[in-house]
């Protein structure tokens, strides 16, 4: 009888380690393959640990079950731990966001605990059967709440860390998965920095990368939100390089942009977008001025209502800042829109941009 091969969990881990790989140069750093941007870059690394975290609404929840959705439609399974909502809501954002529904029956594993792990000797086998499995994705859906079936306070730096290596990283180790945890941050902007609520320890168990989510646009039932989506650290440093500029005030650089469009009844149309450029990165108050006038200009100069497209070819810039320079000028109400033929959307100028002055004007001065 063949002796089987040892894998990396049945080592001791105080056994030294062969370093040949890193000494010959074979040995490979951890890449990024899960989250991809429309750019093609991506921001999850497997079978480490990251954090998805952002205030009340900043619809982290719904980034994870998009990149649910869209991973098991590729036919790769994925781990949702639900610590917060249940199977029905769930699975209905799953179907909204393009889910097949033979994707969800075969790929989709869901778990929604409700004590410790260790507490009866069902829920222990349960556990252990989980790390049997293999997963490209898994999510702990609620911090706050998985700390509470755990015992754990969150504002001990040291139960949070043994929670961290027990629990996430345990998963990501036997798994090989890319573990996300969607966690809140405190309400107040000052002094929030980089780290979710409570112990700052939740940023040293992460192996991966940890995001801060920030609200450009909300979104809703018939609406288009936009969610900028901040690195705030990178142990494998292979994420920043293709992140946005610097913020100072809390380390972190904007690495893309989650649009979810839900103007179509029924669906979420979802999108990961590259960084913006510029200042308009570095800030929910930033305004495309520039953008914002030319677009009025070219209403102005047209004289009749004009689709979103005809306005963007009279405008220079990316897409994106365009189409925030548009949406800003409807918000502040110098444009209003209205159905017009084959469905499309009309937009017509109610007052220029800057108020009572034209582009002309404003470049004389």
């Amino acid at each position: 009888m063949t002796q089987e091969a040892e894998t990396p969990q049945d080592l001791p881990s105080w056994a030294p380690i062969d370093l040949t790989s890193v000494l010959n140069g074979t040995h490979k750093a951890p890449q990024p393959t899960y989250m991809e941007r429309e750019d093609g870059v991506c921001l999850g690394y497997p079978a480490l640990v990251h954090a998805l975290n952002g205030e009340s609404e900043s619809m982290k929840s719904l980034v994870a079950q998009a990149e649910s959705a869209r991973s098991i439609n590729e036919g790769i399974d994925v781990l949702y731990i639900d610590c917060e909502s249940d199977q029905g809501a769930v699975v209905d954002r799953l179907l909204m966001l393009g889910a097949k529904p033979e994707r969800i029956r075969d790929n989709f594993h869901y778990v929604r605990p409700q004590m410790h792990p260790g507490g009866t000797t069902q829920e222990r086998l349960a556990f252990r059967g989980l790390l049997q499995g293999t997963y490209g994705l898994a999510v702990i859906d609620g911090v706050t709440e998985a700390f509470a079936i755990f015992g754990v306070k969150s504002t001990d730096n040291d139960e949070v860390t043994a929670w961290g290596r027990q629990v996430p990283r345990t998963i990501a180790d036997h798994i090989g998965a890319a573990v996300f945890l969607i966690d809140h941050v405190t309400k107040s902007e000052e002094g929030r920095g980089r780290f979710a609520i409570g112990a700052q320890a939740k940023l040293s168990y992460l192996t991966g990368a940890a995001y801060g989510l920030e609200v450009i646009e909300p979104g809703g039932v018939g609406m288009v939100g936009r969610i900028a989506i901040r690195v705030g650290k990178d142990r494998p440093g292979q994420v920043r390089p293709n992140a946005g500029a610097w913020r100072k005030s809390d380390r972190t650089q904007e690495v893309a942009v989650a649009v979810f469009d839900s103007t179509e009844p029924g669906r979420i149309h979802y999108r990961l977008e590259a960084p913006r450029t510029g200042t308009e990165s570095n800030g929910p108050d930033w305004q495309p001025t520039e953008l914002m006038e030319q677009a009025s200009q070219a209403l102005q100069d047209a004289g009749k209502p004009l689709t979103y497209r005809a306005i963007s070819a009279c405008v220079r810039g990316k897409q994106t800042t365009i189409r925030t320079a548009v949406d800003e000028l409807i918000r502040l109400g110098h444009i209003t829109t209205s159905p017009g033929p084959r469905n499309a959307t009309m937009h017509t100028l109610i007052k220029p941009y800057p108020a009572g002055e034209t582009l002309t004007e404003l470049k004389a001065v």
